[in-house]
């Protein structure tokens, strides 16, 4: 548990192809436009495949690096500093600003569901919990339950493997009949678990991606051709392919210095702009009206897309120097 995380070049491509197609998204659905960025087919968005995406790589990921659980307060320790900081930085600075402007400290009510921020659950449970939601994305809260559980499913894996297996496909298919808490079923626990354990899966079998990756590809385009189905399937489907493509394109492109470099950078700071990006798009379309021309739209796409990455880099980078100081502090109390 105390060696140094690695991150295959692959998985960094992954990464970071997922977060731009997120941030591309939510540009579309809040600006109306290009739907190019949204609609995959019938129900189905980008917006579906590139989260399927984002479970996935996080199941790989951490499995690829603590396939074995040695220390579990260590772990949980290491999961919640990947998280917590950030989140509370940001979301810390825009419930500030929200005090400010609405001159209460309880803004929305129901002051007991600021709880559910303190523990990153806010953006999880807005469905249902009018809460203090302001900043990141609903999956940031669906992670969090999944790294609660990923030691035990790490274990289950390696003692009942086709128990498992059979367990996560029975949750995920119970969850698509039954609907006890009026989530939308692609968001719950069952769906987003079995994205993130077919990444676990997937590391056991990559190898298989780098020579059958263009197979993916081709059943993607077919996927879209076929009358709509079951939109939480299809869903899964098309990310589970889209996933599987692009660990086999990145095996290539990786090798090239600027792609690498340019991958690594985006997918270093993914989580930073995950955070931050539904705030920036929804401060900057303000300026440029939907019926603008090509070009004043496409400049502020660009310019979404830089200052995401800018304020990414500088959440990131504060949240590094809070981080250090306070081990310093700790360090000299010791």
């Amino acid at each position: 548990m105390g060696k140094k995380k690695v991150v295959l070049d692959q998985f960094d491509f992954i990464r970071a192809i997922a977060c731009l197609g997120i941030v591309l998204y939510h540009f579309a659905v809040e600006y109306g436009w290009p739907d190019i960025f949204n609609n995959y087919v019938g129900g189905v968005t980008y917006g579906d495949i590139y989260v399927t995406v984002f479970f996935f790589i996080s199941g790989a990921l951490l499995f690829y690096n603590h396939s074995k659980i040695d220390d579990l307060k260590l772990f949980y320790r290491k999961r919640a500093l990947s998280i917590f900081p950030a989140f509370y930085i940001a979301w810390g600075l825009m419930y500030i600003r929200d005090v400010l402007r609405y001159k209460s400290l309880f803004y929305r009510g129901n002051p007991a569901s600021i709880i559910l921020s303190l523990i990153g659950m806010d953006g999880y449970l807005t469905f249902k919990i009018n809460d203090y939601y302001i900043l990141g994305e609903w999956f940031i809260g669906a992670i969090i339950l999944l790294y609660i559980l990923y030691p035990l499913l790490t274990w289950m894996k390696k003692e009942y493997k086709w128990v498992t297996f059979g367990l996560v496909i029975l949750f995920y298919i119970l969850s698509l009949k039954i609907n006890l808490t009026g989530m939308v079923s692609f968001r719950m626990l069952p769906s987003c678990l079995i994205s993130f354990y077919a990444g676990m899966l997937f590391v056991e079998h990559r190898k298989r991606a780098e020579k059958y990756w263009w197979i993916a590809g081709i059943l993607l385009v077919i996927l879209k051709c076929i009358e709509p189905g079951n939109m939480n399937i299809k869903g899964h489907i098309a990310g589970f392919l889209m996933a599987y493509m692009l660990y086999g394109i990145g095996t290539y492109l990786m090798k090239i210095n600027i792609i690498n470099k340019v991958m690594k950078f985006i997918g270093g700071i993914s989580y930073e702009a995950f955070l931050t990006h539904h705030v920036t798009i929804c401060l900057f379309i303000k300026f440029v009206p939907a019926d603008a021309t090509v070009m004043m739209r496409v400049i502020l796409l660009i310019a979404i897309l830089a200052a995401t990455g800018i304020s990414a880099v500088v959440l990131k980078q504060v949240c590094k120097t809070i981080m250090s100081l306070g081990r310093a502090r700790k360090k000299n109390i010791a």
